[in-house]
């Protein structure tokens, strides 16, 4: 055999014995980290073992993971490591960020300058001085919930296909150990809920008799009779009335009906309790349902001199939905975002299709409701009103609760309105949340199912709505 070759065959050995030493290598520290995840309980030391984890497998100067969030239509930094730590909980849209890039197209990137390239947030990686990314897609089963990533600082090591390997071999350890912390956690929340329905039900019970013993056919009865009578008397089909007289009769019947409102409210809430309110499921526009609101609050905004802004998307906005119980919703959320909005500022309603987790019915009593994707219709009301400090908006959506409960608060209702709201949109299988900035306004918003809500036993014959007089 020639030297030359003898020399070839000699290097061919060392470099696979290398190799085979590297891979060696590769594999224990992915069985270690791998341990050190399973290890963990809590969802937040899951992740941040994950991030973690991943820097050190492919010896990066960064590791980071990002999860899609409930709604779908954004991605949450869940955990980082080094100078991306801080930023940790922040979102970012699905749109222009290289998580999102990975979720939507459900493969592997590699890019070698973060700082130029337009599928990724240039800005940030600028000022943190980081030059090169891998990333690749977070599965659970056949969904991807978010995407695992390295970066590496300013002329650091490139990204390869080995890299790639590696980090979907973890990244398949992680969504498991992700998926069992969710649920553990879920189970944990669960039981915390369970002892605090328990006590809040005994004060409903409470609340409850204290309710039906006072409230009943005899209390509408004669207040129905009173508008009725009051409404003969300001059309003038009783003689005509002074200025002095008119303004009288337009106060009783101003406050009657407000009255009337609260009383079906409450009717409304004891029904929603009692499983007693059914839903009239019809194909219903929510466009249509816009402009009809737009149409009754109008007098009101113009009074208040208020502008009000609409982006409803191209696409189909129609739900399976009782149309009259979804219009509560929405004339309710309009109608206090014109009352918290000062006067000339701006009120704004937006609609569009998407695709969101929604929640399904649990398979028995008691049992924690699960979530799956699902065709939605997102609505959302906006104000530029002086918005909800952090701490009180855990008030929002609960039973006679109000955000300003001092004597000289500046706004009336009785706190049933959202709560309500939340219960409608409930039954419909869909969700309802808030957002806030403190000083700058509030948005509210809901997510129905396109296809109406999904049930275990057939609907029963609706009862109709309470009709203001």
């Amino acid at each position: 055999m020639r030297r030359w070759e003898r020399r070839g065959d000699a290097l061919s050995l060392e470099r696979a014995a290398r190799e085979s030493v590297v891979q060696s290598r590769e594999r224990g520290l992915l069985r270690d980290i791998t341990r050190a995840i399973l290890a963990r309980h809590a969802l937040a030391d899951v992740l941040d073992a994950v991030a973690h984890g991943a820097s050190e497998l492919l010896g990066a100067t960064i590791g980071h993971i990002s999860l899609l969030t409930e709604d779908g239509r954004s991605v949450r930094l869940a955990a980082a490591t080094g100078p991306l730590r801080a930023r940790a909980g922040e979102k970012m849209p699905r749109e222009g960020s290289m998580p999102g890039w990975v979720i939507e197209h459900g493969e592997p990137l590699v890019v070698d300058d973060l700082t130029a390239d337009p599928r990724v947030y240039t800005g940030v990686n600028r000022e943190l001085g980081l030059e090169r990314g891998v990333m690749v897609p977070l599965r659970q089963g056949d969904r991807i919930v978010g995407a695992l990533g390295c970066d590496n600082a300013q002329g650091g090591r490139r990204f390869g296909s080995r890299d790639v390997e590696l980090l979907e071999r973890l990244g398949e350890q992680a969504a498991l150990a992700i998926e069992s912390a969710r649920l553990l956690e879920r189970a944990e929340k669960a039981l915390k809920a369970l002892a605090q329905q328990n006590l809040a039900l005994e004060q409903a019970i409470r609340h409850k008799g204290a309710f039906l013993a006072n409230m009943s056919h005899e209390l509408r009865t004669p207040l129905n009779a009173i508008i009725g009578f009051s409404d003969l008397l300001s059309s003038g089909a009783l003689g005509g009335l002074d200025v002095a007289q008119r303004d009288g009769v337009d106060t009783i019947l101003r406050n009657s009906r407000h009255l009337l409102g609260l009383i079906n409210d409450l009717l409304d809430l004891s029904k929603v309790d009692a499983g007693k309110l059914a839903l009239h499921l019809t194909p219903a526009d929510l466009r249509d349902l816009v402009a009809g609101i737009l149409r009754d609050t109008s007098s009101l905004v113009g009074q208040r001199s208020q502008r009000v802004l609409t982006e409803l998307s191209g696409d189909s906005l129609v739900v399976k939905a009782d149309e009259v119980r979804v219009r509560q919703v929405l004339f309710n959320l309009v109608s206090n975002a014109v009352k918290f909005t000062p006067e000339g500022g701006e009120i704004s309603i937006r609609a569009l299709r998407t695709t969101a987790p929604l929640p399904l019915p649990a398979d028995r009593a008691g049992d924690q409701a699960g979530l799956a994707p699902r065709d939605a219709v997102w609505v959302a009301v906006g104000d530029t009103g002086p918005g909800i400090k952090p701490e009180d908006m855990g008030l929002l959506f609960q039973e006679f609760s109000q955000v300003d409960v001092s004597p000289s608060r500046r706004h009336e209702g009785t706190g049933l309105g959202l709560v309500l709201c939340r219960r409608f949109v409930e039954l419909h299988g869909g969700t309802i949340g808030a957002d806030s900035v403190y000083g700058h306004g509030s948005t509210f918003w809901f997510l129905l199912p396109v296809d109406g809500p999904i049930r275990r036993t057939p609907l029963v014959a609706a009862e109709p709505a309470p009709i203001l007089a």
